[in-house]
């Protein structure tokens, strides 16, 4: 009952903002947007902290662990969850600082994540259901031949270069590289006039009764405990 309604809530509020906004490109420029290159400015310190989990043998779930459904994907994409609501709220965000430091200095973030696409992997195109937020990546380490197609353009993915996007775009992202992919993948609030971006800010708290998200933080702990057992003893 609860899902039904937030359901049709998104849909009603996705129509209400595609009408404010009006046409807009797609993947959008990120000049305009200070946290962008505050975000960009720290990429040494966040892949040092990235590059050093892994060298330690640090593992992530699947994400269809972690949301307990299917996201279509055609090999294995893993996602480690180190924000959600706004906050830093795992297990995994501890082994961290910098990087959920930096993340929580952003104004308007919902969520985020590492986003490690395997080589080969891929996922389908498909649209996003959430038009409240923008998804956002922070490429960390991206090896040639990973990209993501947004409607007709198509965006390589780049070590230290960012990609903003409008999720209810139709979209595909697949990685023919030699190597994992990986990149800091966010939600934030769209930019929108007073008073919808406040409206729509509510409406984002109120999707956290959604379970798949209410309970992603309590199946990330638990995954990390699972798969990091040395670096749980550790602390």
């Amino acid at each position: 009952m609860i899902d039904a309604i937030l359901a049709k809530s998104l849909h009603w509020g996705g129509e209400r903002i595609r009408s404010i906004e009006g046409p807009q490109p797609n993947p959008r420029p990120t000049g305009s947007f200070p946290w962008d290159a505050q975000l960009r400015s720290r990429w040494p310190e966040i892949s040092q902290e990235w590059f050093a989990f892994r060298s330690a043998g640090g593992k992530l779930p699947r994400i269809e662990q972690v949301l307990e459904e299917s996201q279509g994907n055609i090999g294995t994409w893993e996602a480690g969850l180190l924000m959600s609501g706004g906050r830093p709220c795992t297990l995994l965000a501890e082994q961290f600082p910098v990087t959920t430091a930096a993340l929580a200095a952003v104004p308007g973030i919902r969520s985020a994540l590492w986003s490690v696409l395997d080589a080969g992997a891929e996922i389908p195109d498909h649209v996003g259901p959430n038009t409240g937020v923008l998804r956002y990546h922070l490429g960390i380490d991206c090896p040639e031949d990973a990209a993501i197609r947004i409607g007709a353009t198509t965006t390589e993915y780049r070590d230290r270069e960012t990609i903003l996007l409008d999720d209810v775009v139709p979209h595909e992202a697949w990685n023919h590289g030699d190597r994992e992919r990986v990149t800091l993948f966010c939600d934030m609030l769209r930019p929108l006039p007073r008073p919808w971006y406040a409206l729509n800010a509510a409406a984002q708290r109120l999707l956290m009764l959604d379970r798949r998200y209410r309970m992603a933080p309590k199946r990330a702990d638990a995954w990390h405990v699972a798969l990091n057992p040395d670096f749980v003893a550790m602390n």
